[in-house]
């Protein structure tokens, strides 16, 4: 509803000049059905509402069962007074004004008393929590009866949305206001609108919005049509907000048309949903050209409410990458990511960060025995990260043993030296064990030893032992070389 948070008085000066420049925004001779859908998906949504659609989860629906003459359900809140641009109503909490009709409808009727005094009702959502995720889409959609009087001129109905920012404050508009339906003065036109940004011009052309100017509809008189908008954050950048009646596409807005900064404001915060009837003010004042709230009408006017549904689409969950490769010390991990996309990759090890390990593939150290692998793949920005299910608990891995030669002559006072070979993976630890005939040589724990008189007609060996974290140890023996008799 237009500037609702405005003074009426403010607003009474510009609400007519408003109402010509909404006509002239719009198309007034074109008949809302004359327009082609743009998106079969939320078509169908809306077709389906109160039941749920394949795709999409139910955040709220209401279709208003129960006896005729009860109160509306707890999902719905009452707001009580005298709200806006010069409406002349009370609203109350009284089933005369708010009730189900028994027939699986609400009713919000507006009456005068004797004294000439109007009440009617306004309700809204208890559930203040309807958001678009980022990169998913939102449809809040109602159907929706239009009040059907021999006097009509001052009627007022109306279902829209509020948005709330961060700490669950209205700040009009910059947090967002959606009109999916304004109807007044029973003409065959509604208006849908975004408002947003500043109070006084902005992004949003405050107090006007981005509107989509009266439209046509004279099939809206004469019975339930449904009415919805859907936030579309399916593109980043290039967000939409749409709006529908009967599922065929009225009013687009998109987010280029209002700028970064005043989107980002208003249409990623959560919203409510409210259903009103209004008796007089700035929108009729400015359709008819005339003090509505003063013209004969008709008392008794309802507005007949069948469902009311919200739904989210959520965005489709990033492919989980998967590891290729055995858990084991040594081993090379592979990642892959199940994207046809440049990605970034971070190894972990039981969930931590592994430093530096940033690679498609990834070399299991020794360090890591005990612990279990994952990957996290992301987009360049950091954006759609996903996490691999861990690998088995890293394994110790085995090393890769040489056998040792002795080099040198093997003869008294000579020097051998042992040649281990190259051990993986590097680097490995060494250590060396010189024997007689099988005999420990004391103290021969080196690479080279000298011959002595005790082995001289005796056959040497070196056996290598290689230890590494993470690793088995392992052994190797050269093959043996007989000292000869000088």
């Amino acid at each position: 509803m237009v500037g609702r948070f405005f003074p009426a008085l403010r607003r009474a000066a510009v609400v007519l000049t408003l109402f010509t420049l909404v006509a002239l925004a719009g198309a007034p001779g074109a008949a809302v059905a004359a327009e082609e859908p743009t998106d079969a998906a939320p078509m169908a949504v809306i077709a389906s509402a109160p039941a749920d659609a394949p795709g999409w989860s139910t955040l709220f629906r209401d279709d208003f069962n129960g006896p005729a003459g009860t109160a509306v359900g707890p999902q719905w809140e009452h707001e009580i007074g005298t709200w806006g641009t010069g409406a002349i109503d009370r609203t109350t909490a009284s089933t005369a004004n708010v009730f189900l009709d028994g027939t699986g409808a609400l009713g919000i009727r507006a009456l005068r008393d004797a004294s000439g005094a109007w009440t009617s009702g306004r309700i809204i959502t208890a559930d203040k929590s309807f958001s678009a995720p980022a990169g998913g889409r939102v449809l809040m959609t109602a159907s929706v009866r239009l009040p059907a009087v021999a006097d009509p001129t001052g009627y007022w109905a109306a279902f829209w949305a509020l948005g709330r920012d961060a700490n669950a404050q209205i700040d009009w508009p910059r947090t967002g206001e959606l009109d999916m339906l304004e109807a007044v003065n029973g003409t065959p036109q509604l208006i849908q609108t975004l408002h947003c940004d500043l109070p006084d011009g902005g992004a949003c052309d405050e107090p006007f919005g981005i509107t989509s100017g009266l439209l046509e509809c004279a099939s809206c008189l004469t019975g339930f049509h449904t009415y919805s908008t859907l936030i579309d954050r399916t593109e980043p950048g290039a967000e939409r907000l749409e709006f529908f009646v009967d599922g065929v596409s009225t009013h687009v807005v998109e987010e280029a048309e209002v700028g970064e900064s005043a989107w980002d404001a208003a249409i990623p915060n959560d919203f409510f949903l409210i259903l009103n009837l209004a008796i007089g003010g700035g929108l009729p004042n400015g359709v008819c050209g005339c003090d509505s709230a003063s013209v004969p009408k008709t008392s008794g006017g309802t507005m007949s409410v069948e469902h009311v549904a919200v739904y989210r689409s959520d965005p489709p969950a990033p492919s989980i990458p998967t590891i290729t490769g055995t858990a084991t010390a040594g081993s090379t991990l592979v990642a892959v990511s199940g994207r046809d996309v440049a990605v970034m990759y971070q190894w972990r090890a039981d969930g931590a960060a592994v430093s530096g390990a940033t690679g498609a593939s990834f070399a299991v150290p020794g360090t890591l025995v005990g612990k279990r692998i994952s990957v996290t793949v992301s987009a360049p920005d950091g954006a759609d990260a996903a996490t691999s299910l861990p690998t088995a608990r890293v394994t110790a891995g085995t090393l890769g043993a040489v056998t040792p030669t002795i080099s040198g002559t093997a003869r008294l006072g000579s020097t051998l030296t042992a040649s281990p070979g190259a051990w993986t993976p590097s680097p490995v630890i060494l250590t060396y064990r010189w024997r007689a005939n099988g005999v420990d040589i004391a103290g021969a724990t080196g690479k080279t030893l000298k011959v002595a008189t005790t082995q001289v007609g005796k056959r040497i060996t070196v056996t290598v032992t290689g230890s590494k974290i993470g690793f088995t140890s392992a052994q190797q023996t050269s093959a043996p070389t007989a000292v000869v008799v000088r």
